[in-house]
């Protein structure tokens, strides 16, 4: 993991990661980062090598932490079952909370670093590879074996996908974005810790679901034949 060292190294972190939050990584130019940080170019290359050393070393500093939580919560439930299966919402409950200390911990990146997760995943997924396979997966892999145990009917495929939608879900709805503001209603996404409590029941829940009936999936190319459920629907409505 990269370790903050000096001033000069965490202001060139900051300054990045509020820019790539902003405008975008691929976008986001290195003069921009040293202008914002108040360094030389110099500096940059001193610390991080180049820019995609440095961005390595932004994802680095937020999520060695979290990694670290992730890690320890998962040894504490499995020392505590044995061989029983884990309660899926105590999974759940133990993946949520060190993501949403980081969201509602300003000094580590907040709402900033969450933003970067939720918009940035498309541009940067060169480095959440890397860092994953590195750095992270064997974390993922106690959690997707724990939820294997505790659903043992639901097929690989499906829990591989419902990981998905978690991270996805995990990161969207602990970003603090404005879509919530354009939801009728009276939610604040400020409002963290009411965020997690929405949030636990919903992905155990997705969790949970029975798994989908394959051959009623609607067909989704333009001119294809209606599918089962297609049929469905009109013989209902008819």
């Amino acid at each position: 993991m990269t370790t903050v060292s000096s001033p000069t190294k965490e202001r060139i972190l900051s300054a990045a990661e509020l820019l790539f939050a902003e405008t975008g990584i691929a976008t986001t130019s290195l003069r921009q980062i040293t202008s914002r940080a108040r360094v030389n170019l110099a500096a940059v290359n001193y610390h991080f090598g180049s820019k995609d050393g440095l961005i390595d070393a932004v994802y680095e500093r937020r999520l060695g932490p979290v990694t670290d939580g992730w890690l320890g919560n998962i040894e504490t439930l499995e020392k505590q079952y044995g061989d029983s299966a884990i309660p899926v919402e105590e999974i759940v409950e133990s993946f949520v909370l060190p993501v949403a200390r980081l969201a509602a911990d300003e000094v580590r990146g907040g709402r900033i670093f969450m933003r970067l997760l939720a918009q940035g995943y498309s541009e940067a997924r060169h480095y959440f590879e890397k860092l994953f396979s590195s750095q992270y997966q064997h974390v993922l892999d106690r959690y997707r074996q724990a939820l294997r145990h505790a659903i043992p009917d639901l097929p690989s495929e499906s829990l591989c996908w419902r990981l998905q939608f978690l991270l996805g879900a995990l990161t969207q709805g602990l970003s603090g974005g404005e879509l919530l503001r354009l939801i009728e209603g009276q939610a604040d996404p400020r409002d963290t810790k009411r965020a997690v409590k929405e949030l636990i029941p919903f992905l155990v829940a997705g969790l949970k679901a029975p798994p989908p009936q394959l051959e009623m999936t609607v067909e989704l190319e333009d001119g294809a034949s209606p599918s089962t459920m297609d049929s469905s629907v009109r013989k209902a409505s008819a």
